[in-house]
């Protein structure tokens, strides 16, 4: 089960991806503190270099002077955007807190990755960022800070999730957006995902690159070797050029044709209107029977 450490509440944020949209974050940092958190957002936040949040020295340097705070139990990702790829190679792992959470989601998913491979003990949140805080429905909201206090032990699944395969699954949660994780496949920063119950979403992408990156993961994986999993919300998404022809639906029935697992459809979490948090690199109990799905956190 996800809980932030009672002695260890406020919320840290730096941004390790794009710059921020200041107004939203304001909004954000107002909300995190209405639900009766503390906030120590980093100078870093506010950085701008081209489209990055300032350079990889001054996110590590945000990164560090976060975890040395003791009173800090989980960062928050300011935004989201690109680049936090690329941090993975330079963080000192030895210099981070395994105490201390991680929350964000979209590009952020490099580094849930890359903790959960790197820091034993690690649990994270693929949830949402401080400047898409003010975007989301409340019931999304509440959901959220009671996840962080320990408060939410079963995932609120909505009327719009389906059931494509039945059954029952048990293993660590883990995922994110799709496209990060071939990029992710063959570097020290994957983690072995056997017995995982995995999600995914995405948007904006073609949908012949959805399908080829769903290849690539069912291959790579591969599928076999995973207990469960949950897809979220695949929006905006294109078809440019010559006409593709296979909508996102063809594409999940065809890859999950051969997966023995429960398999979940539109999960409310992603890019669109919901952003339902999901903890990362925690045990969870997954069911799918009578076309009803159910998620408790162990």
């Amino acid at each position: 089960m996800f809980k932030l450490n009672p002695q260890h509440q406020k919320i840290g944020v730096f941004a390790p991806s794009s710059y921020i949209d200041e107004a939203r974050f304001a909004s954000g940092v107002d909300i995190i503190k209405q639900y009766g958190f503390d906030v120590s957002v980093h100078k870093q936040s506010y950085t701008k270099h081209r489209q990055s949040a300032g350079t990889h020295s001054d996110k590590l340097s945000a990164l560090y002077g976060l975890h040395e705070d003791k009173s800090i139990g989980m960062i928050m990702a300011a935004g989201g955007g690109n680049r936090s790829l690329h941090l993975l190679d330079k963080i000192d792992y030895d210099r981070l807190n395994p105490d201390v959470a991680f929350c964000g989601y979209s590009d952020s998913t490099a580094l849930l990755f890359g903790f959960t491979q790197k820091i034993d003990g690690f649990k994270g949140v693929y949830g949402p960022m401080v400047q898409n805080l003010s975007q989301l429905p409340k019931a999304d909201l509440d959901y959220f800070f009671a996840l962080l206090k320990g408060d939410a032990q079963e995932y609120p699944f909505t009327d719009d999730t389906a059931v494509l395969q039945e059954g029952a699954a048990r293993g660590r949660l883990i995922g994110g957006t799709l496209s990060l994780l071939p990029c992710l496949t063959g570097t020290p920063y994957m983690p072995n995902s056997d017995g995982t119950i995995l999600y995914i979403e995405d948007c904006y992408e073609e949908t012949s690159r959805l399908d080829r990156m769903l290849a690539h993961l069912k291959l790579s994986l591969p599928f076999s070797r995973l207990s469960g999993i949950i897809i979220g919300t695949f929006s905006k998404l294109q078809d440019t050029g010559r006409p593709f022809g296979f909508s996102i639906d063809d594409i999940i029935a065809e890859h999950i044709a051969d997966f023995t697992g429960p398999v979940i459809k539109t999960a409310a979490f992603g890019h669109d209107k919901h952003m339902r948090a999901l903890p990362c690199n925690v045990e969870a109990h997954l069911t799918a029977l009578d076309g009803e799905a159910a998620l408790s956190f162990i």
